[in-house]
């Protein structure tokens, strides 16, 4: 799903609506996809909502654990023998949500556990959430974001062989890179990890 849409590319590019199968409205949409990946890149994670997908984690502690973007908790598993598979389920009275961080409309980071400790054995990974992943919308800032890069991308000539087009008697112009806009980004980049 992309952060954006057509219509506000268009409207910050102050160009009329393009007609329907156009080269325009196909550069338009080409653009939009490339700036929700570079966006999706740059920050290291994604802004749509993902349902009912079942992940699995290696605790490193006994009560707390860090998860990605975790918006809300369907069931949640051990695998409490050892064996491979997941067949303790947690009631949500024994473990609850939270940010390491608050920050409103972020989605929760951290599950802690109420009154247990996560398994232990040879296995790394004895947890399994299933539940929904990503952010429940998205965010203004990343909205805006993808919509000034998708306007630069579209603008940007198609031939332009290693970043030059060439311009005539002018000679040649740099083109240089087109990437998100770090003040807009920023915030919901994930800190590199070594």
């Amino acid at each position: 799903m992309a952060y954006c849409t057509r219509a506000e590319v268009v409207e910050r590019l102050r160009l009329s609506a393009p007609a329907a199968g156009s080269q325009l409205e196909s550069s338009i949409d080409d653009a939009i996809v490339a700036a929700t990946a570079q966006i999706d890149n740059a920050t290291g994670r994604t802004f749509t909502q993902v349902d009912d997908v079942a992940k699995v984690f290696g605790p490193r502690s006994y009560e707390m654990m860090r998860v990605p973007d975790l918006i809300s908790v369907t069931a949640l598993r051990f695998d409490d023998d050892d064996d491979g598979t997941f067949e303790l389920t947690i009631p949500a009275t024994d473990y609850e949500l939270d940010q390491m961080v608050q920050r409103d409309s972020f989605p929760f980071d951290t599950l802690l556990l109420l009154n247990r400790h996560f398994p232990t054995g040879r296995r790394k990974r004895t947890v399994q959430i299933t539940g929904s992943w990503g952010f429940a919308a998205i965010p203004a800032p990343i909205n805006q974001a993808c919509s000034l890069l998708a306007s630069q991308l579209a603008q940007r000539p198609g031939a332009a062989l290693f970043g030059v087009q060439s311009m005539g008697e002018m000679g040649g112009t740099h083109i240089g890179a087109v990437k998100p806009d770090p003040k807009l980004i920023g915030p919901y980049t994930r800190p590199a990890v070594a």
